[in-house]
C-alpha cells in the first residue's frame, strides 16, 4: 500500500509551469523538496499533501502566491537617452533606479525623447499551472516509503 505524502516528507518530482498556454519553467532533472519547508511555492507544497508516489498532479497558483498582481504604478516614464539606442519595444531592458541599481523592465513605448518601461515581473498578474509528476517519497527515519509498505 502506498503511503500518502505528509508534511516533512522528502518528495522527488518533475514539474512544468505554464502561464496561459506558454511553458515558462520546467525541471529538466528531478528535484527534491521537503514538504512544509517553504522552499517551493506554498500552494504547490500544500497540494502534494495526501498524494502518492507515481501520481500526476495539476496545481493552479494565483498571482498573489508568486509574483503578485500586475501593478500599473510600476509603469515608469524615463528619458529615451537612458536606454540603448538599439532597444526595441517589447524587449527587456535594464533601467537604473535613483540608487544606481539596475532592474529588468519591458520597454512598452519609445519615441525620440521619452520611453515607457514596465517594471512588473513578466508573470505578475498571471495564474500559473504546475504539472507535477511525483517520482519518489521519503519519510525521515524510514527507508523509501513509495513502494511496498
Amino acid at each position: 500500500m502506498a503511503v500518502r505524502i505528509e508534511k516533512g516528507d522528502r518528495v522527488t518530482l518533475r514539474y512544468q509551469v505554464y502561464s496561459e498556454a506558454s511553458l515558462v519553467d520546467s525541471s529538466p532533472n528531478p528535484i527534491t523538496i521537503v514538504i512544509g519547508e517553504g522552499r517551493f511555492l506554498k500552494p504547490v507544497e500544500e497540494a502534494l499533501v495526501g498524494k502518492e508516489e507515481g501520481e500526476k498532479v495539476t496545481v493552479w497558483v494565483a498571482p498573489e502566491d508568486h509574483h503578485g498582481r500586475y501593478d500599473p504604478k510600476k509603469l515608469k516614464l524615463i528619458p529615451a537617452e537612458k536606454l540603448p539606442p538599439q532597444a526595441r519595444v517589447g524587449e527587456t531592458v535594464l533601467v537604473q533606479d535613483e540608487w544606481g541599481v539596475l532592474h529588468p523592465a519591458k520597454l512598452r513605448r519609445r519615441d525620440a525623447s521619452l520611453a515607457v518601461v514596465d517594471l512588473n515581473h513578466p508573470l505578475a498578474g498571471k495564474y500559473l499551472r504546475f504539472e507535477i509528476e511525483i517520482l519518489k517519497v521519503e519519510r525521515e527515519g524510514a527507508e523509501d516509503i513509495g513502494g511496498e509498505a
